[in-house]
Parts: C-alpha cells; structure tokens; sequence
C-alpha cells in the first residue's frame, strides 16, 4: 500500500467534506498530530479508526486503502488488488520451511470421536466422527464457523469435556480412561493453553505467572529461573517480566501466555481463537511467535480460529462444519499467500459459495 497516496486522498477528502484537521481529528477522537501524520504519508490509520474514518469523508473501505476512488465497473478488480495488497503486507513474504525427519512421533490422535449433548427434549450431536492425528512440532489450525463445532473439539482434547465415544490419544494415552484426578495431573503434565483473554493473574508480576507453572511441577528453582530468562529473550518481553498484566500490550500479554505454555515443555500446545482481542500488528507477532515454537522448539500447537489469514500461518487446516471435518489442507513448498488464497477457495467450496480472490 502507498501510504503517500493515501495520505493524499486523506486530505482530499477531508477537504471535500469541508472538514479542517481539528475538525476531524475531534470527530474521530485524536490529536491533530495524527491527521497531519496520515496525510504527510508518515502512519496510517489504527484498524479501528478505518470505519468511522471512512463514514466521515464518504468513501469505502477498498476505495480509502487503494488511495483513489474506484468505479462500479472496475470495482471487482480494485477490490481484490486491494485485498491482495493488506495480506501481502501483512503475511510478509516468507517462503515455505520444509521439515525433515525420518521419524516424526504422533503426539494427538483422534479416532471416530463423538460428543452429543442430551437433553429432555432433544439430542444435539455436536462432533461426529472425527478422526485426525498431528506430528510432533506441527501448527495444525481447525477453522470453522460459529457452531460448527471447533472448540467442542478443542475442549475435548483440552480434557475440559469429555467424548461421547471415540478415542482421543495424546501421546499414546487414552484420555478416556483417566479418572479426574489423574486428567488433572495430565493436563498439566502435558498439555499447554494459549486463550483469547491470556488467562494471567493480575496480582502476579508477568514472571510470577510464568513461574506458577513451573513450580506446581516441582521444578528447581533455579531452572525456572534459567528457563523463563531465556524463553523471556527469545520472545521479546525480558524487559516486562517485573510488571503486572495490566501493565502491558495485549501482545506482551500473549506473549507471556506463550512463554507459561511453553516453558513447561507440554507434549501439545492448545490455542483458542488467540488473535481475536489482539490488534494487527500483536496478532502477526503472536502468529509468528506460534511459527517459531514449531519450527525451533519442535511444540505441537493445535488452534481453533475462524480468521484466514491466521490459518495461512499453519502447517495444515482442518475444516469443520456441522460437527465434521468437512476438509484438510497442507501447506506445500508455497508463500503465506499463495496458501492463503487457496484457505479462502476450499471455505468458499465447503459454504457453497465463490472464491474470495480470483
């Protein structure tokens, strides 16, 4: 994107409208600074600015990220050349890694798993028949839409509900057959979350709630401390470890949630819609961060999202809809993008409906 012809078709507007800086920097709630900074081309507009911002000088969203206005006829085609333009700068331009081992050990198996909900007066089946299994330091991503039965899976596996019928293996045990008490001790034994709303104590100082993890499991305490200084460094918050959650970004906070579930060295990594209360820049951060995991420190991390361009970060997608996986795509040796485009064709095939991107 140009964010100069932005900047300029910022100000045109805004004029047209017979709006002055301050004007619109009063209808929008900021500095004056801030106008003048799109309009010179030196920032662009926070996400959450883009609607108001386009309400204000009557223009559309497509037509304020290409910088010019768009006619009916050419409309399709600046659309999707905007389109193409904010995923290509958002995704980067990363080649596909290519993992090699003779041998990769299954760490999550999934066998003809079913989960029905009984009521009085009706039976809802949730799940149906479900069978999948992830390799030790992949990023799987399930997608679906709201009700389509993804983080019923995703609690199943997290040890939060239970299946109906089938089986769920994670590292070759059988989760079915293990008392409260002992799911408990395996779930914190293996298994690790990374939620939507962090899930940190806010009495707690950023390394006290990485700490908390590790000393349940008993671990010395010079380990923890060599262990949350080193994954600290690594993940960008060294400087934030002696602060408070409500002190930080909400990606500093995600960050720190990634730290608390990695640091344990969980045998699967589970993540929740974890970009959905981030903004742009904390969500590629998180993603990336999620990329790095698997790559460098061979975590399995299994995330539910409904966002495309999340699910371009992964090594495979499984689509869900009405409680079945509907279909499966791997990442080949292609770009974000290129996997990204073909993420929006096969949703569009599973909905009925016509690819996103020509």
């Amino acid at each position: 994107m140009d964010q100069k012809k932005i900047g300029s078709f910022i100000a045109a507007r805004r004029k047209d409208n017979g709006l002055t800086q301050s004007q619109l920097a009063e209808k929008l709630g900021i500095t004056d600074k801030a106008i003048s900074k799109w309009e010179n081309g030196k920032s662009m507009p926070d996400l959450s600015l883009f609607s108001p911002l386009c309400d204000l000088l009557q223009i559309t969203l497509n037509e304020l990220l290409l910088g010019e206005f768009i006619s009916d006829e050419n409309l399709k085609e600046k659309s999707n050349q905007v389109l193409l333009e904010v995923v290509t700068s958002w995704l980067g331009k990363d080649q596909w890694e290519i993992k090699t081992s003779s041998h990769v050990p299954t760490v999550l198996k999934l066998k003809n798993v079913k989960k029905i909900y009984e009521t009085e007066c009706t039976s809802t089946v949730a799940v149906k028949d479900v069978s999948f299994e992830i390799a030790k330091g992949s990023f799987v991503g399930i997608m679906g839409a709201s009700g389509s039965g993804k983080t019923t899976l995703l609690n199943m596996v997290a040890t939060i509900d239970k299946a109906t019928s089938g089986q769920i293996e994670i590292d070759g045990e059988d989760i079915a057959g293990l008392s409260e008490n002992d799911l408990a001790s395996f779930r914190r034994e293996h298994l690790g979350f990374v939620f939507q709303e962090y899930n940190l104590l806010d009495t707690l100082t950023v390394y006290e709630n990485i700490a908390l993890a590790l000393t349940i499991k008993q671990i010395p305490k010079e380990t923890v401390k060599r262990t949350i200084l080193n994954l600290a460094e690594r993940l960008d918050i060294s400087d934030v470890l002696n602060k408070f959650p409500y002190e930080i970004s909400g990606g500093q906070r995600q960050r720190c949630a990634c730290v608390r579930a990695i640091a344990a060295n969980p045998s699967l990594i589970l993540a929740d819609e974890p970009t959905g209360a981030l903004d742009s820049y904390s969500a590629k951060q998180l993603l990336e961060t999620f990329v790095m995991l698997s790559r460098e420190y061979s975590a399995t991390i299994l995330m539910v999202t409904h966002d495309a361009l999340s699910a371009s970060y992964c090594d495979k997608i499984l689509f869900m809809q009405d409680g079945e996986i509907k279909a499966s795509l791997e990442r080949e040796q292609e770009s974000k993008q290129d996997f990204f485009t073909r993420i929006l064709d096969t949703m569009a095939k599973i909905t009925g409906g016509v690819p996103y991107v020509s």
